[in-house]
């Protein structure tokens, strides 16, 4: 069999765009076990004493797309600590636009209600945020996201109503796993994650701030519109507003997604 010399170069193209992903794949999976590893890192130089808790997360999360670039989106849910006093609710409507296939802006509005933990006051935020997504490397099974975003967060304590503010850096790095269309798992995928939290001046006074978060999440895609999921979270926090980042949290969560078009 005699192969043409169009054939050959075309050969060697796709060798190279095969091999120029795999090598990039490689580097952003050790950025992603990095990142892992840094959650479980005391980046504030506190001593650590183990403990552990468990949360149970519901979350509802609504897609409306306007057109190829713009879409509407946002979560609602709740979340509550096994055997403690700790529950929130909260709602961020948010959009995204795309600049092309790889390029997307974010923002949106967050507002935390948290109560009935071990103080004697609640907490209520305002949580606007901004954000920037790189969607790369990208191939047709596997396909990486990172996430970079500022958020300013204003929060109340309701036994006063006085105020505290502050600015919190987040950089997420996730990568979503398909089957192929003739697999039975065709309707399946996975998602590992992990994210650092960077606050600037650390002024806001709250119970259980997050340092870091990682996890893997098993999808299933229903039907057009609706996918359900459940995920396993893993995160470096704390137990007190004055204490070191020692408490390693579990969180079982069940995710519900909606999609629908203009």
């Amino acid at each position: 069999m005699v192969i043409s010399i169009r054939d050959k170069m075309r050969i060697m193209s796709d060798r190279l765009v095969t091999q120029g992903f795999c090598r990039r794949r490689k580097v952003i999976i050790s950025l992603m076990l990095l990142l892992f590893f840094a959650c479980d890192v005391d980046i504030y130089g506190q001593s650590q004493e183990n403990a552990t808790n468990q949360q149970l997360w519901i979350d509802f999360y609504l897609h409306y797309s306007i057109n190829e670039k713009l879409e509407y989106y946002g979560d609602t849910g709740y979340r509550t600590i096994a055997k403690e006093s700790w529950n929130r609710i909260y709602v961020r409507p948010s959009a995204r636009y795309s600049f092309s296939k790889n390029w997307e802006i974010h923002g949106g509005l967050g507002f935390f209600y948290t109560f009935g933990n071990s103080s004697d006051s609640n907490q209520f935020e305002f949580r606007p945020w901004q954000g920037i997504q790189l969607n790369w490397p990208n191939s047709t099974y596997i396909s990486f996201k990172n996430l970079v975003r500022i958020e300013e967060r204003l929060s109340y304590d309701t036994s006063n109503w006085e105020s505290s503010f502050d600015v919190r850096f987040r950089y997420k790095l996730s990568t979503k796993v398909v089957f192929p269309k003739s697999s039975s798992l065709k309707n399946a995928y996975v998602t590992f994650y992990g994210e650092i939290f960077v606050p600037v001046n650390d002024n806001i006074d709250e119970v259980y701030r997050n340092q870091g978060r990682a996890g893997i999440e098993l999808g299933y895609k229903v039907s057009k519109d609706w996918r359900f999921s459940l995920v396993w979270n893993w995160q470096k926090s704390r137990s007190g507003p004055n204490d070191g980042f020692h408490v390693s949290e579990y969180i079982y969560q069940l995710k519900i997604l909606k999609f629908s078009n203009r």
